[in-house]
């Protein structure tokens, strides 16, 4: 077989019930974490936009837009659109892979009514190729900016919608190789509404491709298996030794935030968030804020010194400020009214980042130190793994929590949000997603 049959293969063949006993209550954390974040972002200029434009195409379907409560479209709109929610905040998981897929499959299983245990496990097919690719995306398309979530969301995303709809192996081959060409994504949009369009765009391309496909559209059917392209250096052992054997869900582990700006940041946030709780320093008294990290760890954060609400998630200096000012980092400290304040801007001028004598950086794993330096004394944190990490990890009372938070975020009322954390602590169990969706729209 092909390294495209393979996968082609597991997207038909994966199956709950002979999946390791672990893996189910690590997917319903996950998907509850990515559905809640997909709610808090609905309100969102982003996402209003978004839902907006979806709207302006006519209402052709029966697929929910979250951040449009009163509208009902095509599968592939409400992707776009709820997958610009899920990822707008930056809030969800490490990878991204569920912000592309609760929104791929949530639209393909309203259309077609599928039960939640079929639901999920689209999703876990779905995540399992996106993060397979994701690994093994070429050195070069990496140097050039390539972001993994639009390139192998939309990849992943297409295994998801391909399970849902029933395609045939044949035909999803067909499909995965219709959704290489429409993948997208560079890193140099990081800090601007473009970045969530790449994952509502993966989640879009994954149902677009399986329906071509379905329709007889044509492809290269073993798009894995040219030389060179993103996936040079995907190999068969890749595919028959990983897939339906390991799991990111499990091993290593879904690596969720804390906090809502990217996961580069989250260790260096949680030292200084330390720091503020544990010290009475003033802004006015800082002298230098140094950060010590392992060379490249803060490569994406590319706004040094932000003006806007999105530039600041992408601004480590605007981060340990914050987070030292405002003794938290949340969703408010994003408002401009804080982004703009002299005393921001001040302390952010005095953050230094400095090259750590460590290894290579692992996401979310690895040293990072905060040190802030005051004419009385010097303060000093050190987190080695960011909270939410695997080896770090938040309990599902903390997401619960956090899902709770995000949902009155969303101005949900409080017997949906009650109803909706019950259901999707038992997702796999429910008879049809429509009874989800159906506590968020009208």
């Amino acid at each position: 077989m092909t390294m495209t049959e393979d996968i082609a293969a597991f997207v038909a063949s994966f199956s709950l019930k002979a999946a390791p006993a672990e893996l189910l209550p690590r997917v319903r954390e996950a998907f509850l974490d990515s559905f809640g974040v997909m709610l808090a972002g609905c309100r969102e200029q982003s996402a209003q936009i978004a839902a907006r434009w979806v709207r302006s195409q006519g209402a052709v379907g029966h697929c929910s837009v979250i951040a449009a409560p009163d509208f009902r479209t095509s599968p592939a709109n409400a992707a776009l659109a709820n997958g610009v929610a899920a990822h707008t905040l930056d809030y969800d998981h490490f990878g991204h892979q569920s912000a592309v897929m609760v929104p791929c499959v949530l639209a393909a299983g309203e259309a077609t009514g599928v039960s939640g245990r079929a639901l999920i496990e689209a999703y876990v097919v779905g995540v399992e190729v996106s993060t397979l690719l994701a690994k093994r995306m070429s050195k070069s398309a990496q140097e050039l900016g390539l972001h993994p979530a639009g390139v192998c969301g939309s990849l992943g995303a297409t295994a998801a919608a391909a399970r849902i709809f029933g395609l045939a192996p044949e035909q999803t081959r067909v499909a995965l190789g219709i959704a290489a060409s429409l993948t997208a994504g560079l890193s140099q949009n990081f800090g601007t509404m473009v970045k969530p369009l790449h994952v509502g765009n993966a989640a879009r391309n994954g149902i677009v491709a399986a329906e071509l496909a379905t329709l007889g559209f044509t492809a290269n059917s073993n798009i894995f298996d040219q030389q060179g392209g993103f996936f040079g250096e995907l190999t068969a052992a890749d595919t028959r030794e990983t897939l339906g054997k390991k799991f990111r869900f499990s091993d290593p582990g879904i690596a969720f935030k804390a906090y809502p700006c990217s996961y580069s940041s989250q260790r260096a946030v949680d030292a200084m968030i330390k720091i503020a709780e544990r010290h009475s320093v003033r802004p006015h008294d800082v002298i230098q804020i140094t950060c010590a990290a392992a060379p490249n760890t803060f490569r994406v954060l590319i706004h040094h010194r932000p003006t806007t609400s999105l530039e600041a998630k992408f601004s480590l200096e605007y981060l340990l400020a914050a987070g030292l000012a405002l003794k938290t980092i949340n969703e408010e400290c994003f408002e401009l009214k804080h982004v703009n304040d002299p005393v921001m801007r001040e302390l952010v001028a005095k953050v230094r980042v400095v090259d750590a004598p460590t290894k290579r950086e692992t996401p979310g794993e690895g040293a990072v130190t905060v040190q802030v330096r005051t004419p009385a004394a010097v303060y000093e944190e050190t987190v080695n793994y960011a909270p939410g990490h695997p080896k770090n990890p938040l309990s599902w009372e903390r997401l619960g929590a956090k899902y709770q938070a995000c949902a009155r975020q969303a101005a949900i009322h409080e017997p949906a949000l009650s109803r909706s954390l019950e259901m999707l602590s038992r997702i796999d169990e429910i008879d049809d997603v429509r009874e989800l969706l159906q506590l968020f729209v009208r």
